[in-house]
């Protein structure tokens, strides 16, 4: 299969540079989750995705798109993560993303008991390896503020350095003015 990658944003030769790499590095049959899991070691928010048919020219090479973080309604492309909304893990964060409340659930999941994440700054709990995370939480967020809803997944390792993929929903005001609630769950491998 012929493909050509664009990775965005293009002005970040560092995260350009990962993606050839990454897409260089992958055994046969590469697809857009093989790569985006192989990016996701470095660019845990990182999102791959296919050129639609409809915006396609031609006979030329299909086009996957590399974004180094990217907000995806999950509804329509994960089936499993359409009950977010009941997870029993979840959070209030306030409006400079700081945790308000934190469920056992979510404290299990970030392997912190829930006191120890109160007052703190989601971007403090992050990959320390993602050298552009504090930038692409300022732009998710940014996102989040124009609209009402931000849902996508994230790589986000255990403590020991296992890998997992994590689904997000966050819903402002959900909770009140300047109160938003994020519903967190771990997808299955």
């Amino acid at each position: 299969m012929d493909v050509r990658i664009h990775a965005f944003p293009s002005r970040d030769r560092a995260f350009v540079e990962f993606v050839e790499t990454a897409w260089r590095g992958l055994p046969e049959p590469r697809t857009p989750a093989s790569l985006q899991g192989a990016i996701r070691r470095r660019y845990p928010a990182a999102v791959v995705t296919r050129q639609e048919e409809l915006a396609r020219h031609g006979e030329g090479p299909i086009v996957w798109y590399a974004f180094r973080t990217a907000a995806l309604d999950l509804r329509e492309e994960t089936p499993a993560v359409a009950d977010l909304e009941a997870s029993p893990a979840w959070a209030i964060l306030d409006d400079e993303r700081h945790f308000l409340a934190v469920s056992p659930a979510l404290a299990e999941i970030a392997e912190l008991p829930p006191e120890a994440m109160l007052g703190h700054a989601v971007e403090e709990f992050s990959n320390p390896a993602d050298p552009t995370v504090r930038e692409d939480i300022e732009r998710l967020w940014s996102e989040f503020r124009a609209g009402t809803t931000l849902e996508s997944t994230l790589r986000f390792n255990y403590a020991d350095g296992r890998p997992r993929e994590l689904a997000y929903r966050l819903v402002a005001d959900a909770e009140g003015p300047g109160r938003h609630r994020l519903t967190v769950r771990v997808l299955e491998p």
